[in-house]
């Protein structure tokens, strides 16, 4: 299966568990100057909005990013974040619980190239091996990343080394997360 078609199957999933749990798909604050496709519905007392990721049309694509850092990002790595459109999905892994990135709409996704500039910038300034950022965990300095001379997504305190391998390839820790 497409690392697209596993990133919808994981919206569909997280929503489907949510509104199991909550009786509502899950919340956003709701910004009218950051509005998203995937919002629907009313904003509740607490000027929350409910989300659904939806897909992105056209797809976004780091290709250009890609270009300028002079890289080949790993397979996958477009599609798990240029296919929807969301907010973040949680999921575990290994025991670790983790929250996927998405992007809320346009500007996020292109707000999001710019925050990967940063990460492979500070990378190569440390003389580390380039990695991607695809998620967060618990812990605020703890990262789930993609290297992307190997493809593994691995964990990485933010400044240091990736430091365990959660998966050799982005589609194999799709497959493995648990909703």
């Amino acid at each position: 299966m497409s690392v697209a078609m596993q990133i919808a199957q994981l919206h569909t999933q997280f929503c489907e568990k949510t509104v199991k749990n909550t009786a509502k798909y899950p919340l956003m604050a709701q910004d009218d100057q950051w509005p998203s496709p995937c919002e629907f519905g009313d904003v509740d007392t607490q000027g929350n909005i409910q989300w659904k990721g939806v897909q992105q049309s056209p797809a976004g694509s780091f290709a250009d990013l890609a270009n300028a850092l002079e890289l080949s990002f790993p397979d996958g790595f477009n599609e798990f974040y240029g296919y929807m459109y969301g907010g973040s999905i949680l999921a575990s892994i290994d025991g670790h619980h983790v929250e996927l990135l998405q992007a809320w709409n346009k500007d996020d996704f292109e707000m999001l190239q710019q925050n990967m500039t940063g990460h492979v910038l500070m990378k190569r300034k440390l003389k580390q091996p380039e990695t991607l950022f695809i998620g967060l965990t618990a812990q605020d300095d703890l990262l789930v990343t993609v290297q992307v001379n190997t493809g593994e997504v691995c964990l990485e305190y933010v400044g240091k080394k990736p430091h365990h391998v959660l998966a050799p390839n982005i589609a194999s820790f799709l497959k493995a997360l648990e909703v």
